[in-house]
């Protein structure tokens, strides 16, 4: 968010009191996702609730931290995330990541998202700082690159957007040698913008 990089609204709480509390602000239905760095495949054990009733935050709030401790005990969960819910119809998920390398220092990953993306393999490379020219390089390269621009009938989503966040976090890593890792996914592109659906972050603790 110092960034400008665009997010859902939403707050990370401890107790299903506080989750109806964020909820009853948001308004109407909203996602749930246990927050744990032990967890990093979330909906792989059942640890994300998409379309979740303002009458059911609390149940599903309790919910998401049994399957997390029946997943693995000794976790260590930091609570739930309450967050609005984000029209996916016309939407496209993508991924940006950094990754840290020892000789190159920060690359910059951009490509398909969502929870195939490790199956897919459909992603591109670049060392950070990016430029612009670089960014649309990197998305126009891409395999899936025709679902961007409107394919089979679809809207063409926002590139300028998309291409504005990727720069942004590449600067994010390079002001903060801190950051090894940061992945964004999804990233949820739409013909109206780019916002950051979820992250993983690894910080190298020497360097903070």
């Amino acid at each position: 968010e110092a960034y400008g990089i665009p997010t859902p609204a939403g707050e990370v709480v401890d107790d299903p009191q506080e989750a109806q509390a964020v909820a009853s602000d948001i308004g109407g239905d909203v996602v749930l996702k246990i927050v744990s760095p032990d967890i990093l495949h979330k909906s792989d054990i059942g640890g994300v609730e998409v379309g979740v009733k303002p009458a059911d935050v609390r149940d599903t709030f309790e919910d998401l931290i049994v399957r997390a401790r029946s997943y693995q005990s000794d976790a260590t969960v930091l609570g739930v995330q309450v967050q609005e819910m984000l029209d996916l119809d016309a939407a496209t998920e993508t991924i940006i990541g950094i990754n840290r390398d020892p000789q190159f220092g920060p690359l910059v990953l951009f490509g398909l998202g969502g929870i195939f993306v490790e199956v897919l393999e459909d992603t591109t490379l670049r060392v950070a700082p990016v430029s612009e020219p670089e960014v649309r390089e990197m998305v126009d390269e891409v395999e899936s690159a025709p679902l961007l621009h409107g394919a089979r009938g679809r809207d063409p989503v926002d590139v300028d957007a998309v291409v504005e966040v990727i720069q942004r976090l590449s600067q994010l890593a390079t002001d903060f040698p801190a950051i090894l890792e940061l992945d964004v996914n999804p990233l949820l592109a739409t013909p109206d913008g780019a916002t950051a659906v979820d992250l993983r972050l690894t910080l190298d603790q020497e360097e903070l």
